[in-house]
């Protein structure tokens, strides 16, 4: 997962709530979940830690998944959240819950070094489906296969990811064309340094409390990030178009101790289990798709052109990025991982579940779930 995206779980503010209820919204409210008849009593207090400041977005998010949990179990799972680094921070997931410190909590896989290359699939150029939702359903039917034995070999069990949007650019001039790409200055922290050299560019690390004045100084020409960042930083007052185009992929892993888990009554791991695939659709739905529709409007009322790159032209940027992904699958399978087959399953289940309704997909999590990953 890119640096860039993982920053968002800590710099997303407030969106506005959809008019129209939907599943996703009776998950928030608490609604899909029933308590049981009857319960032994609430257990000692539980841990569940992330990096992210409260004006974030997504502590809501996790507080709901809590809360489920709790409702589910009769209270015996009463979980307490510990953010904005208080009990981890973002480098510290793994060891965190594999010591204990933490039950379940974020476990960010660009911190571990080698390791996690399968689940990192989704940094490479448009791998990920467009709908992020479908990218949390297909990390779910696939992890059993590819991404739970990375997590494994950590000594800790594979939760859930929530998948970001796929990236798109904001610039200083109109980008209509993959020549208009030539010699600019694009901040992009993560971004696979081949994507950019195919792309002609010249990619600059500068902090993202920098980006405005970057910008607003030539520092940079563009920035290639999503909403949930470029309306937040304001990126929208010195960039005045916006490019889609859905080049990489990220997201939100989460992670939980296996032997705590395992020490468990079945009903009780199967109410916590339970909770794992919605909240990854949650989180997916709400910092990507909300977050997207709502920012159209500030675009606009900014005077951003929102920039649609037709269908031939979106075809050659994919042609021209091929051969960095081609390249991944060469070096990852060097070391014995299956990077070409996992990479010939997603775009099969993207076309399974791409077009599917953030409803209809949410209604999987919830009556069909991917079950048994650990």
């Amino acid at each position: 997962m890119h640096k860039s995206l993982l920053f968002l779980a800590g710099i997303c503010l407030s969106v506005p709530g959809v008019a129209r209820a939907d599943l996703v919204e009776d998950w928030m409210a608490g609604k899909t979940v029933t308590a049981p008849s009857g319960s032994s009593g609430a257990m000692a207090e539980l841990k569940f830690g992330h990096p992210a400041p409260p004006a974030s977005i997504v502590p809501p998010i996790w507080r709901q998944a809590l809360e489920n949990v709790s409702t589910a179990t009769g209270g015996e799972l009463a979980f307490k959240e510990y953010g904005a680094g208080s009990l981890i921070g973002p480098r510290d997931g793994f060891k965190a819950v594999r010591g204990g410190v933490a039950e379940w909590a974020t476990c960010y896989v660009q911190h571990e070094g080698r390791g996690f290359e399968l689940t990192r699939v989704f940094e490479q150029p448009f791998v990920s489906p467009t709908n992020p939702m479908a990218t949390v359903r297909i990390i779910q039917e696939l992890a059993d296969k590819y991404f739970v034995p990375e997590f494994e070999r950590q000594g800790v069990a594979f939760g859930s990811i929530g998948a970001f949007a796929p990236t798109d650019i904001m610039s200083k001039e109109p980008i209509r064309k993959w020549e208009d790409l030539e010699g600019l200055k694009i901040v992009a922290q993560g971004f696979p340094p081949e994507a950019a050299e195919a792309m002609g560019a010249t990619f600059v690390n500068i902090p993202y409390p920098e980006i405005y004045v970057a910008l607003q100084q030539g520092l940079a020409d563009a920035l290639v990030w999503v909403d949930a960042g470029f309306i937040p930083y304001k990126i929208a007052e010195v960039a005045k178009y916006h490019t889609k185009v859905g080049l990489t992929g990220g997201g939100i892993p989460h992670c939980y101790n296996k032997d705590w888990f395992a020490a468990l009554d079945p009903e009780d791991q199967a109410a916590f289990y339970a909770q794992q695939e919605p909240l990854g659709m949650a989180i997916s739905k709400i910092t990507g798709i909300d977050f997207s529709e709502n920012a159209r409007e500030t675009y606009l009322a900014n005077g951003v052109e929102l920039i649609e790159l037709p269908p031939e032209e979106l075809q050659r940027w994919r042609e021209k990025l091929q051969p960095v992904v081609d390249a991944w699958v060469a070096e990852t399978e060097k070391s014995g991982k299956p990077a070409s087959e996992l990479i010939g399953e997603i775009e099969a289940l993207k076309e399974k579940y791409n077009d599917m309704s953030p409803d209809a997909l949410m209604q999987l999590s919830l009556e069909d779930p991917v079950q048994d990953l650990n």
